[in-house]
């Protein structure tokens, strides 16, 4: 099953729209619903903020479309439109699960974690939420580690949306000291370079799961061009 994890778009706060090669990527065939019949489930980290036009594009790309609600969305607005294109009146959690065959899957913008980004606070919510694979937002940085037999995934910004967040030196450093960075099929110095670099790469990721494994791709926009690298994680 192919799950798309993506967020932190702040259309037309912050970006204008996602790179025209991610929407060539994910809407191979636009005109069509779904716009794409190999992607299982859509899971939208949030900071849409007032994009209707790329709220109906994410929606349109499965049969299956989730959303959280991120730190400046907001939940009326993201509802109402919701109601119009899919006719279904649903509120917008600050978290979910969903459940792929042996893998239960939690995701969240991560806005209301303290310590922000901390990986010793995701564990708690991982624990909390019971969950196999924990996918959080809000950083606009790509990441991809194990902690405590658990699978932790930062998809980063669609859109490569700036921050106003502090640049926070030591995270490099804290994954190495409180978990394994999964290298297995990686290309570390590209993931390095986004880790690292100061301004905000365009990025997303889709989970292809199978039992209790979890190959993970990670789509980054770089020089103008698209790079995939690949993670695997398999349940213990």
């Amino acid at each position: 099953m192919l799950t798309l994890a993506i967020g932190d778009l702040y259309i037309p706060e912050r970006s204008v729209d996602i790179p025209s090669k991610f929407r060539k990527l994910l809407s191979p065939n636009p005109n069509s619903i779904p716009s794409n019949n190999k992607i299982s489930e859509v899971i939208c980290l949030g900071n849409i903020i007032n994009s209707n036009d790329i709220l109906k594009f994410l929606y349109n790309l499965s049969n299956s479309f989730h959303l959280v609600k991120g730190e400046f969305d907001d939940s009326q607005i993201l509802s109402q439109q919701l109601l119009a294109i899919s006719n279904k009146d649903k509120p917008i959690p600050l978290h979910n699960v969903i459940v792929h065959d042996n893998l239960r899957i939690g995701f969240t913008n991560g806005y209301q974690i303290v310590p922000k980004n901390d990986p010793l606070a995701l564990s708690n919510v991982a624990r909390e939420l019971d969950v196999d694979i924990l996918i959080w937002g809000g950083t606009h940085k790509v990441e991809a580690y194990t902690l405590d037999g658990r699978f932790f995934i930062n998809p980063g910004s669609a859109t490569g949306a700036y921050t106003f967040d502090w640049p926070e030196q030591d995270d490099a450093q804290d994954i190495e000291d409180e978990s394994d960075l999964l290298t297995n099929s990686i290309d570390v110095e590209v993931l390095n370079e986004v880790i690292e670099s100061d301004a905000i790469i365009p990025s997303f990721c889709l989970l292809d799961t199978q039992g209790s494994t979890c190959t993970l791709y990670i789509y980054t926009y770089l020089g103008g061009e698209v790079k995939v690298d690949k993670v695997t994680y398999t349940k213990e």
